[in-house]
């Protein structure tokens, strides 16, 4: 029993982390070997944002089966069995919604004035890692357009 919830204090928290990357530092796997449409713009305004992780079924699932097992040393009879239903409960619930508090993380909001186009667009990306790849107003910058949308910088294009 010891070695389950051993076991499961484990996997939940690295489960629990695996956040999807809005930075620009990732290629998704769909986009490799593959011709992009992309657009060549500047970037005329960046407010820094606060990204929101997603609810995890997979964190409800652990965090219900970590909190059946917790309860499970508690009381006896029908009494355990209802610790065990409410364990369970509460375990799926802060599973699922622990994913939005650990997946946050800090991003920007890019508008982008794209060249030949009235238009301006804005974006959603998450910070690099990579300083040189955050962004300021009057920088240049490449919108790549593939499974998701992600803007890099243009330092080989002249500005118009």
């Amino acid at each position: 029993m010891l070695k389950k919830i051993i076991c499961i204090l484990i996997i939940v928290p690295l489960m629990s982390c695996t956040v999807t990357s809005t930075g620009p530092d990732k290629v998704d796997s769909a986009d490799a070997n593959t011709v992009l449409t992309t657009d060549l713009g500047v970037v005329i305004d960046v407010v820094p944002v606060r990204i929101k992780g997603a609810p995890s079924n997979v964190g409800a699932i652990a965090g219900g089966i970590l909190g059946g097992i917790a309860a499970e040393k508690i009381g006896s009879g029908s009494g355990q069995d209802m610790a065990i239903v409410a364990g369970t409960v509460a375990g799926g619930i802060i599973g699922y919604y622990s994913t939005t508090v650990l997946g946050e993380h800090n991003g920007f909001q890019l508008t982008i004035k794209i060249d030949d186009v009235e238009k301006p667009v804005t974006i959603i990306q998450g910070v690099s890692k990579d300083k040189n790849k955050n962004y300021k107003t009057g920088d240049r910058v490449t919108i790549i357009y593939g499974n998701k949308v992600k803007v890099l910088p243009s330092r080989n294009f002249k500005s118009r």
